[in-house]
């Protein structure tokens, strides 16, 4: 005795079950091409390094951290230009989420100090 698959209430032939399938399979397949897209298009440090500096228009980078999400990063730099302090903060491709500025601070204990 062999089952059928239902949909609502109908009967659905081996044609509607191979249709049914390639579209189950097809939007898997994309799905799987959109997360390896976004995994080959996620920057390393030395790319957010550079975006970073480049944000805060040129500068030493006296902090750096990099906070690993799964398979997502987020880049944390402390920059220091011309008496100016940056915190630029980066997602894992590259796009400046945060970037704070101030006078005269100090970089003190390994950690940004903002008043």
């Amino acid at each position: 005795m062999t089952k059928e698959l239902q949909l609502r209430g109908t009967r659905l032939d081996g044609k509607k079950k191979k249709i049914l399938l390639a579209a189950g399979a097809a939007a898997l397949g994309i799905l799987g091409i959109a997360f390896l897209a976004s995994l080959l298009l996620r920057v390393d440090m030395d790319q957010a390094r550079e975006i970073a500096l480049s944000a805060a228009g040129g500068g030493d980078i006296v902090g750096q951290s990099v906070d690993r999400e799964g398979f997502w990063n987020e880049y944390s730099f402390q920059i220091s230009n011309n008496g100016t302090w940056y915190e630029v903060e980066l997602d894992s491709f590259g796009q400046v989420t945060e970037l704070e500025s101030d006078w005269d601070r100090d970089w003190s204990h390994g950690r940004w100090d903002w008043d």
